[in-house]
């Protein structure tokens, strides 16, 4: 197995160049990007056994540098009105339809933006672009992980041509649809992960192994926005995979068992709740590692005004990258503290939780991306970026306009 030090180098290399392929639908053929069809479903889960599960290296959490000088913005409105997706829980009644959208009122919107109060768990940063870091909560989730939602997380398998074999986090968000981190489908310059395997709920029983009773399901096709699998921009570091239609286990769609979450978009400064598997240390890669914070702040990576990532507190590590943060975080027997003062986030909402950006990079001070960091430069080993989830007109390269790609896919009928 190569070293992961190479990976960037061989990835822009072009040495593995031409594997591209461009959406082709109409609006969107400049903007989002979707694999050839990979290996058979069997062919995948045949490839994953046991010994390379356990010798799979965890996919490093990108440190992305900012210019010496740059500065990182306070969470803004958005331009366009929040709106949502409803879930499923399994033996729930009728399943939502794909395209099922709610948007919040102006009027709502400007209620809840009222309401807004500082969060309870810490200040906001002084100084996001020098610390001190953005504040956070972290634990192991030691609840059952087969119980909705925390049954629509799970690890995710993927080969990166050349390289070797890796693992990320996803999620659930439809019937056959999961939703990562684009740098877990696509090399960012062009070539695309293979031998896809997502398995929900996996546990740490005999050192990390899926879950008996769920097993796994193999990938069909991945889609993540153009910027990202041809430029490497980490405003646009989403993803969606489209799994087969049964499992190792289970003889129907992964939704079916595990249900799914809803989607978000459009939302600022609210309380995010993000998962995931790190498995790089100290985690040990089964458990689901949970963190609260608020997004205090956001940057533009690129050139593009109308899209930007956006930070929370979180140390977790690589193996995290794709898993999912949530608004709306519900539990079967308790209710959660909210602590952002905004009603439309609050545990309990109808269809939630909301899926509301992923785990994607780590930015550095001072544009150094040492490790471990000094007192004046480095990794920001306590913050996480995701990329914004964004739904607004003229724009074909946003996370609703990935995910709509896979949710409209056959497997999800």
């Amino acid at each position: 197995m190569k070293s992961i030090n190479n990976m960037n180098a061989r990835w822009r290399s072009g040495a593995l160049a031409g594997l591209a392929l461009l959406l082709p639908v109409t609006g969107l053929a400049q903007e989002v990007a979707t694999a050839p069809s990979p290996r058979a479903a069997a062919t995948v889960q045949a490839y994953w056994t046991a010994e390379r599960m356990q010798g799979a290296q965890a996919m490093p959490v990108p440190a992305v540098p900012m210019a010496v000088g740059a500065k990182a913005k306070k969470a803004a409105p958005p331009d366009a009105l929040p709106g949502r997706a409803p879930g499923w829980a399994p033996d729930s009644g009728r399943q939502p339809k794909p395209d099922a959208m709610y948007w919040m009122s102006e009027e709502e919107y400007i209620a809840a933006e009222a309401a807004k109060f500082e969060p309870q768990h810490g200040t906001a940063p002084a100084n996001p672009r020098d610390g001190p870091y953005a504040p956070f909560q972290r634990w192991t989730w030691n609840g059952k992980y087969i119980t909705y939602p925390m049954s629509t997380v799970g690890k995710l398998f993927f080969t990166l041509p050349g390289i070797g074999n890796f693992v990320c986090s996803a999620s659930v968000i439809g019937r056959s649809t999961l939703a990562t981190a684009g740098h877990c489908v696509s090399s960012g310059a062009g070539v695309w992960a293979t031998n896809m395997l997502f398995c929900p709920s996996y546990r740490a029983v005999g050192g990390g192994a899926p879950h008996p009773g769920r097993g796994c399901w193999a990938g069909v096709t991945q889609t993540t926005s153009a910027a990202w699998h041809l430029n490497s921009d980490f405003d646009r570091d989403y993803a969606c995979i489209v799994t087969a239609e049964t499992g190792t286990v289970r003889a129907n769609r992964i939704g079916d068992t595990t249900g799914w979450t809803g989607r978000a978009w459009n939302w600022s400064g609210v309380m995010e709740l993000a998962f995931g598997y790190p498995a790089a240390a100290p985690f040990p890669g089964y458990n689901i590692i949970a963190a609260a914070s608020t997004d205090w702040y956001t940057h533009d990576w690129g050139n593009d005004a109308n899209q930007f990532a956006k930070f929370i507190g979180n140390d977790s590590t690589g193996g995290s990258s794709g898993g999912p943060w949530w608004l709306g975080m519900r539990h079967l027997s308790l209710e959660y503290a909210d602590t952002d003062g905004n009603g439309n986030t609050d545990p309990g909402q109808p269809g939630g939780p909301y899926i509301n950006g992923v785990n994607s990079h780590k930015r550095c001070a001072g544009g150094t991306c040492q490790s471990p960091p000094t007192t004046t430069a480095g990794v920001f080993w306590q913050e996480m970026g995701s990329s914004a989830f964004r739904n607004t007109a003229g724009d074909g390269g946003e996370s609703e306009d990935v995910f709509a790609v896979c949710l409209a896919h056959a497997n999800n009928s």
